[in-house]
């Protein structure tokens, strides 16, 4: 039995419980809109119909709302709205999955490591540990650059005592 209703204003035709119902379907809200006099056997999670022509399309009741005056009587005799919020069963199918991938990973050794998709790498390292470095490698244009950064006078007040101990150590 299709609720009576003008078809400019409600114009798509959805099947709940083998009934048809003049509706207005808001594809970027994602709702429904049906006039009626009572709300009916519906709950979430249920799956209605969207008839167009021969073609049935899927659509899942995620949240639904009834208000007893909301539709004004504006194109229907029913002063009730029903308003179903729905998802297109259909269209789920063809929407991009999230990547998903296994890693497996057997044995690390390692300071650092980084394994995902989209993540970052942070590894702060101490004043100390860059003077061992550096001193320990055979760059002597690392050396030469440290040992002037560690005697600015502005460095060697932020870092204090232990600058003369690190500029011993290069």
């Amino acid at each position: 039995m299709i609720n009576t209703v003008d078809k400019f204003f409600y114009p798509d035709l959805v099947i709940i419980n083998n009934e048809e119902y003049g509706a207005q379907k808001i594809t970027k809200e994602g709702k429904v809109l049906i006039p009626c006099e009572d709300i009916p056997a519906i709950t979430h999670g249920m799956v209605i119909e969207q008839k167009i022509g021969s073609l049935l399309i899927p659509l899942m009741i995620t949240d639904f709302d009834f208000n007893e005056k909301g539709s004004l009587s504006v194109g229907t005799k029913s002063p009730g709205l029903l308003t179903l919020y729905i998802t297109n069963q259909a269209a789920e199918k063809h929407k991009p999955k999230p990547e998903s991938n296994t890693i497996n990973i057997g044995s690390i050794s390692s300071n650092s490591v980084q394994v995902g998709n989209n993540n970052t790498l942070i590894h702060n390292a101490t004043i100390k540990e860059i003077v061992k470095h550096v001193a320990e490698s055979q760059d002597t244009d690392a050396k030469s650059k440290l040992k002037s950064l560690l005697e600015n006078p502005t460095v060697s007040s932020l870092i204090g005592a232990g600058s003369s101990a690190l500029l011993a150590a290069l």
